[in-house]
Formats: C-alpha cells, structure tokens, sequence
C-alpha cells in the first residue's frame, strides 16, 4: 500500500480517510459519487459460470462511458440471476471499477428488501401490512436480520426499506407496503426492521447492509389515496403523528440512510425540503448518514412540480436541501459539474455530500472487502434457517376474521373431499418487489402436502382477477398498461366448473383476494393506473363466490391481497374467513396449517377495513368529531375495527389496574391485567394499551395505541400483564408547536382490539 494514500488506510480515522480522499477527487469524480445508476440489465462476459469472475468484463458501452470518473452506487445488480451468479456479477462490476478507474473507489450496490432481497432465489417472507398484524417486534427484526444477511452476502450494501409510510388510504396501491394505519406500531415495525437490516448495533455490522426508511415524509396521505398526489398534513399531524417512525428509526435504530418522499408537503417537495432534510432530520434528530431520491426526483423539482426552471436549478436546490445521491441515472446531478465549477457554494454543497457517501462506504469497510463469497452466497440465500423463518412468520401473520359455528378447523378424518377453488389458489402471489417467476408453496401445493392420499383434492381456478396487461421495458422506465377485467360471459364455464367441483365435495376452499394488476405501485407518470375507487373484490370474484355457496358446500374463503377489503359479501355470507394478506414462500403450507388446526391464528388487523371506499377515512384514531356521525342509508362503524382478530380458542379479560391512581411530571405507572385462556386449546392473544387524553389544550384522536404485547397461553392458563407508562407517552404538539405534556385525567384502555376493552383513569398532576 502507497502510504501516502491515508484513505486506503484502514487503521486511521473514517474522518481522516474521508479527508484525505475528498482532497485528490476532482469535480468530475465528486459527482460521480454522488449519482446512482440502474444496472439490472448490464451485459457481462458470458464465459464459464466458475470462471466468470476472472474472464468478466462489461460489455455496456453506455455504462462504461459512465464510469470513466467512478460512480456512487448501482442498483439491483444480477437481481435476475441465482444467488451464486449475482455475487459473480456484482464482482465483476466492482472489479471494473478497481482496474479502470483513478481512485478505485468501491461502488455501494442499492438493493429492495420489502418482504426479501429483490433478486433470485431469496427468502420470500409475508408482506409489511401482514407482518404488521403478527404484533411481534422480536420475530420482524429477526426476519430484516436474515434480510440483511442475504442481501450483503451477494454483495448488497444498501436496502430501500422499510417504508415507513402510514397506511390510513386503502384505495392507495402502496399500502400493502406499510406497516398499517397506527405511528405507534408503525414506529415499532420500524424500529425492529432497521435493526434487523443492519445487524442490530450501533451502525451496521460486516454481514447486513444500511437501512434506508422510506417515504420521509407523509407519502401515505396522498390525496385521494392516489400515488404521487399531493399530501395535505398539519404541521401539528405531521409532528405527532407522520414523522414519529422515521424519527425513532434514526434516534433509536441508528439508521444510515433515508430516501425522501415522492410529494410535497404544504407546496414544498420533500426532495427540495431544506427544513425536513436538515433542519429537522439532521439537526434536530442527529442523522449521520446518507439520503438518496426516490427514483428521479431530483428531476422532478423541474418537470413534476416545477419549482426550478431547469434541471440544473432542480440538482443545486436538492443539493443545498440536503438530498446526497441521485437515482437511477444521475439526471439531475449530472448538471453539477458545471455548477460547481461556477460556484463555490455548489463546490462546498457538493463536497459536504460526497463526504456522506465516503463516510458510509468506509463504515461499511467496501475498501478493504470488495468482493462477494459465491459459495458463502449459495449456502446462505434461503437456507433451512430462513425457510423456516418464513414459515413461522406466514403463520404469525394470518388473522381469523370470521368463524361461524366453528367451521374452523377442518378435521381430516371427518371430510373425504375437498375443492380448492379461485384465482389465488394456484400459483402462490407475492405481489410486486419480488423476483419472478414465483417460487413458492401455493395453497393448493399446501392442502396437497397436508392431507396426502387421505383425501380427494379438487381444483378449478373459478375466474381470473384481471386479463393479463402488457408491460414494455425502455431504457428509462417501465409502461404498464391499464389492466382490463373479464366479464361474467367469459367466465361462465370457468365458474361453473368450480361449481362442479364444490357440488361434489365435503367443503370447499375459495381463494380470492387481489393481486399486483388489481392493486400496485402506480410505476410511472403516464397512464399506469395502480390506485383503486373501490375496496371490493374486482372481477367476477363475488360471483365465483356466490355460486359456490349457493352449492350448499361448506366454504372457507381464502383472502390473499395487499389491502383491507371492504367484500361485505364475501364477510355476510362465507362462514369463515381467513386474512392471508400476501403470505410469502411459505404461503400454502401456513394457510393448510391454520385451515387444519395444526397452527392456531392469532395475528390482528393493522389496519381497519372500513365498510366501503365512500366511509373512508376509517382509521381508529380520528378526533372524536370524526365519529359523530355516518352517512345516509349506510351502517355505522367499519366492517372490523383495527387490532381485530379471532381465534381457535377463547381469552378473558379482567382486574386491570394502575400501580397508583395519580403521578407527577416526569413519573411512570404501571398498568396490569390479567388474561385467561378460557378455551380448550392453546393459543397466541395480543394484548393491546390505548390511552385518551379526556380534555386538551388542542383537539386530540380519540384514541391512540401506546403498548402491545403478544403472548401465548394453555388452556386454562392466566397470565398478568405489565405495561409502563410514563408521562412522555402522553406527549404531544401543543398550541404553541412545542412539545407539550399536561396534567389532567387521561383513559388508560386494555384489551383485544381498539373497540373491546376495559378502562382506568389516571390523574397527571403539574
């Protein structure tokens, strides 16, 4: 080693290292740095796959006129290739860095971990809205854990996860990538993902990758639950209520990346947002890491939202707000260099940003290991741990929602037939932001596996969700054309052939929900619709349905789907229904499980499922005024309320009770109860803590949850449960947007949803 290159030494201070490196970068190379570049499709040498990494060379023209200076990072690398092949791949473009670049800076490869690393072969877990309504921060961060470790070990280094969005708008196609409609879970979701994805220390270990939370902030309340709409939020909501996850995923979980949101906030983009990318995020919260934009967004300070005339004005104002890295091509940053050299300030802003990034690529120790393990790949990508991992979560994650004279569970030995029918029952549905094809149990696979030869299993699709749309791949996005829906005259002998099947069997197993046509990300600008006017089922499904039942077969539906649908038909008159949301690999074998008993559910709604699009919003923690009165000819209240969730047994509620009635500022409490499975088999129940401030100097929600606990009981078994509160969960925005905590009466409520519970007062003194 030069000793004069202090950067390549790793014994010296990040600091000194980072120094020393910005001072031999020219302009050109600083902003390299600072742009990320899609290279999912990038051509390599196609030799020996046990030699590729000796023989490889790019053979993208284009990227390599691109990396003359180096680059920041690349995104999804060798995402379509095994785990063995990736790490191959993602070799050799670091390689290439290393033997034609000046400096040799190594390059981050920017990943998507929603519900498993966005590549090949990777362990498939449930999706966020699902793994929210497990209740379980212990088993999420387990799961971002082994994330984590499949993602650095084919040469990850960076995940666009979690999303910390709150979901309160189902009709928006994003919600399934939510933790749900509540901060306070969101916020604990949260916390345990990052820490899962980063290896759960203080930074991030030599086997995970950085965590970068998404969408800061307020992207869940587009308006109209449409993508990209404006989001129309409070100074005071946004405070107490949109940025409490993010601010404890960097405070608590010690995050190294944040990617800002698509929208604006009260007319400023959040990309061009000085005050939510310094001042807030940086300043008062102590972020030491990097921000990257959401796919062109620096760009579209321009040409969405134009508050710049042009896109280099569009790249010095998201510089100056604090934006480090622009993805996925540069469009905007590469408009620096000229910026720069014309201004010192553009010259300092640049210089302050490239020093993030060489910050975190040093923390990370990219300096002194490039190179992926192939082997190491091979054995760690979806090996038995994390296989059974998603088993254990799927399981976690399906809720009970309706169970009418114990239809459930089905007891092999009492039924000879079975008809497994509807549209998600065969292939398994991951939904988007997962590798194609699917690979995965699927609910047929898993009623196959569990009853074997002991009992005749019949199978007919019913009807299709959408026709199939097409998709056209360009250099710089993906169109998606509108999905059409299939009308009741083409799918007649499709659903009369279930009816056949249904006629003839001792019950039958409709599997509907939706998928990624019928709801999803809304992928461009153009005409790529994602976002949905309705809640119910689309298609010919509540018509699959009703033929079904009119059978008189016995039926148990199925719903696999990535939001709260407000089917009242399917909840009226199916005699049992289980939520599956999007189960992951795992998916046939936990629903054959929990439809056989072998698995007892216990997971709960994270989000309220409200009676139809026209009720919305329907989330549980409204101000008071927001429940006063409902509309004309319709029902009061959701279909089910969040936090609901049955199960295979029965728990009792009783003797809750507050350590001491009164404290003073700055003491805590505690809250206890207990619980008691009265039913005759074991089971998973969560025990749920709400808290409402009875009188404020500001109106307050009606509620809002502060503690959960997710424990399992014997039949028979009592348990006390312990929560603590302290006066800073009382603690909200106050008159004067300061952080406000008064004395008076406050509702402590404990019980099994946000609408059956038991209540104490206690009395906070100044």
């Amino acid at each position: 080693m030069n000793k004069d290159l202090k950067y390549k030494d790793s014994k010296i201070a990040i600091t000194e290292r980072v120094d020393d490196l910005l001072n031999r970068m020219t302009v050109e190379e600083k902003v390299a740095q600072t742009i990320s570049i899609d290279t999912t499709t990038l051509l390599v040498h196609e030799g020996d796959q046990k030699t590729l990494f000796e023989l490889g060379q790019i053979q993208d023209e284009r990227l390599k006129r691109l990396l003359v200076h180096g680059i920041g990072a690349f995104q999804l690398p060798g995402k379509n290739m095994s785990p063995e092949k990736s790490a191959i791949y993602r070799n050799i473009l670091q390689k290439y860095i290393q033997e034609n670049t000046r400096l040799k800076i190594p390059v981050l490869s920017q990943e998507e971990c929603l519900m498993g690393h966005l590549a090949v072969g990777s362990t498939m877990f449930p999706r966020p809205i699902g793994l929210a309504g497990t209740f379980d921060t212990q088993l999420i961060e387990e799961i971002y854990n082994a994330i984590g470790r499949e993602t650095r070990v084919r040469g990850g280094h960076q995940a666009f996860t979690p999303v910390l969005d709150i979901g309160r708008d189902p009709r928006w196609g994003r919600i399934e990538e939510t933790f749900g409609e509540d901060t306070y879970l969101v916020s604990k979701m949260g916390v345990a993902a990052v820490k899962g994805l980063q290896g759960g220390g203080e930074g991030v270990s030599s086997a995970h990758i950085i965590s970068s939370p998404k969408h800061f902030a307020g992207y869940g309340q587009c308006a109209g639950g449409r993508n990209f709409a404006p989001t129309n939020i409070p100074l005071r909501q946004l405070r107490d209520e949109i940025l409490p996850p993010f601010r404890l995923a960097v405070t608590e979980a010690k995050a190294k990346g944040i990617m800002p949101s698509h929208s604006d906030i009260d007319g400023i983009p959040c990309h061009g947002n000085k005050w939510l990318l310094t001042s807030v995020l940086r300043e008062e919260w102590g972020f030491d890491g990097i921000v990257i934009s959401d796919y062109n967004d620096a760009l579209r300070l321009n040409i969405l939202h134009a508050i710049e005339e042009n896109p280099q004005e569009a790249a010095i104002k998201a510089l100056d707000s604090g934006l480090d890295m622009d993805i996925p091509s540069g469009s905007a940053y590469e408009h620096l260099i000229e910026a720069a050299n014309k201004s010192e300030k553009v010259m300092e802003l640049l210089d302050r940003s490239v020093s993030r990034i060489l910050k975190v690529k040093f923390e990370l120790g990219l300096f002194e290991n490039i190179y992926a393990d192939p082997e190491e790949a091979k054995k760690i990508v979806n090996c038995k741990e994390h296989s059974a991992l998603a088993k254990k979560a799927a399981d976690k994650t399906i809720i009970l929602l309706k169970n009418e004279n114990n239809t459930l569970p089905l007891y092999k030995e009492k039924i000879k037939s079975i008809a497994v029918i509807g549209p998600n029952a065969d292939p398994v549905e991951f939904s988007y932001y997962s590798a194609r094809p699917n690979v995965g149990i699927s609910i047929l696979d898993g009623i196959n596996e569990k009853v074997g030869d002991k009992v005749k299993v019949s199978y007919a699709k019913g009807c299709h969700i959408t026709k199939d749309n097409e998709v056209i791949e360009t250099e710089t996005e993906i169109i998606v054309d509108n999905p059409n829906l299939y009308t009741l005259e083409e799918e007649l002998d499709s659903i009369n052939e279930a009816i056949e099947i249904a006629k003839c069997s001792d019950v039958a197993i409709v599997c509907i929900g939706g998928s990624p046509n019928s709801s999803r990300e809304a992928v461009t600008l153009q005409k790529n619709y994602g976002d949905n006017a309705s809640l119910d089922l689309v298609g010919q499904q509540t018509e699959l349905l009703r033929k079904v039942l009119e059978t008189g077969t016995p039926t148990i539906v199925v719903l696999i789907n990535g939001k709260p649908l407000s089917c009242s038909y399917v909840y009226e008159n199916a005699p049992a229904v289980l939520e599956g949301w999007y189960l992951g690999q795992e998916t046939g074998r936990a629903i054959a499980d929990v439809i056989f008993g072998d698995v007892n559910p216990g997971a709960k709604l994270p989000v309220t499922i409200a009676r139809s699009a026209g009720h919305l919003p329907a989330y549980y923690s409204q101000k008071s005024t927001g429940f006063l009165k409902d509309y004309l000819f319709e029902k009061e209240g959701p279909l089910f309320c969040f936090g609901y969730g049955l199960s295979y047994t029965t728990f009792e509620y009783n003797q809750l009770e507050l350590s001491k009635e009164m404290i003073n500022m700055n003491e805590s409490v505690e809250v206890s109860v207990y619980v008691t499975n009265t039913g005759s088999r074991a089971g998973d129940e969560i025990v749920q803590m709400y808290i409402k401030d009875k009188v404020a100097s500001v109106t307050r929600p009606e509620k809002l949850l502060k503690g959960f606990k997710r424990i399992t009981l014997e039949p028979g078994e009592r348990k006390k449960i312990i929560f603590t509160v302290t006066t800073k969960d009382l603690e909200f925005t106050g008159v004067d947007y300061k952080p406000t905590i008064e004395p008076g009466t406050y509702y402590i409520m404990v019980g099994c949803n946000s609408e059956d519970y038991h209540t104490v007062k206690l009395k906070v003194n100044k």
